[in-house]
């Protein structure tokens, strides 16, 4: 065993349901592990342990910044057990020739590709609405409010695995896709057209969030932008909260009875009891969970093993954030790491 831990985790006690097992299978695997379940306890040990750390186990909204990764000279891999990376400064990590990895396993972003059309649907039929219809007893009513996705626009903010799963999906649904993506790495599938911002804003019946948080995202969807929309669009995000100003969209809700919401991210989680969101009639609200499924949770565990010691391997991680880091990153670790 290595006489000096080269591996930190810091998880809260949260999400100890995704971290014990990651945790647990690399001791089991020889390695020494230092597990943080408190951000303060880690920032108390913070010098000693950045002197000889060599990859980072970090819930995607840790704060991984630039400074604190010059602060850690043996650093090679900071590793998200999630899809998202959004609390890591991955232009920095490219820099430094630090490889960043997530949990993009098919299992994860298939669920979340699922769970957004089943927010479609949920919000389009009024599910919630029929089922309180039942529970109080009520009549039919002269005025249905559902609505087919049929011949509906669907409009993704982001065309990543996500989204081009959700697309795969509608193709043969009768519906009109587009996405806004600012940098198209891939092509397009021919059933998906491009479209700026605000042309998707004002013609798409329903709006999916699908994008990575980052700068240019932050904020993206103000009140000026959502004033774009139609009356009765539905909005989902299943991406991060922070992309939508909530007081915006809170404010745009009220206006707009026929408006429809379906969000299982929020700018501050957990989603504060006093938020105005809850008081929404016309939102649908998750704990940032709709996608985790037995599929998706058993599948992160080994991968984030997988991505952990094939680092230290000098080998490359299975899912990589910053690909081009990858030519500076073999040059600079390509001796395994010993463990005996």
């Amino acid at each position: 065993m290595s006489t000096e831990p080269a591996i930190v985790c810091i998880g809260s006690s949260a999400l100890a349901f995704v971290f014990d097992p990651i945790v647990g299978g690399l001791r089991q695997r020889g390695f020494e592990v230092l597990y943080y379940t408190e951000d303060r306890d880690f920032e108390r040990d913070c010098e000693r342990i950045l002197a000889i750390v060599e990859v980072l186990i970090a819930a995607s909204n840790f704060p991984v910044s630039k400074e604190l990764m010059l602060r850690a000279p043996r650093l090679r891999a900071v590793v998200s057990p999630f899809i998202g990376t959004e609390g890591f400064d991955e232009a920095a990590a490219s820099s430094l020739g630090i490889i960043v990895a997530n949990g993009q396993v098919p299992e994860n972003f298939l669920s979340m590709a699922e769970s957004t059309i089943l927010l479609m649907l949920a919000s389009l039929y009024s599910l919630h609405w029929w089922e309180g219809q039942l529970r109080a007893n009520l009549p039919h009513p002269a005025r249905v409010p559902g609505r087919m996705l049929s011949g509906k626009t669907v409009g993704m903010i982001g065309f990543g695995h996500i989204a081009r799963a959700v697309a795969q999906r509608l193709a043969s649904w009768g519906v009109r896709l587009q996405t806004y993506i600012p940098r198209l790495r891939d092509p397009l599938p021919e059933y998906v057209a491009r479209v700026s911002l605000d042309e998707l804003l004002r013609t798409s019946d329903i709006v999916c969030v699908l994008a990575s948080l980052n700068p240019s995202t932050r904020g993206m969807l103000n009140l000026q932008r959502l004033q774009l929309m139609k009356p009765d669009a539905v909005l989902i995000n299943t991406a991060r909260g922070a992309i939508i100003d909530e007081a915006a969209l809170v404010q745009i809700a009220r206006e707009r009875p026929n408006f429809r919401i379906a969000l299982d991210t929020f700018a501050q989680e957990p989603l504060p009891v006093d938020s105005p969101l809850r008081n929404l009639p016309n939102a649908i609200l998750t704990p940032h969970a709709i996608g985790h499924t037995q599929e998706s949770l058993a599948a992160l565990t080994p991968a984030a093993i997988a991505n952990v010691t094939r680092a230290l391997r000098g080998e490359l991680p299975l899912y990589i954030r910053n690909p081009e880091v990858i030519p500076r990153w073999t040059r600079r670790w390509t001796s395994p790491h010993r463990t005996d």
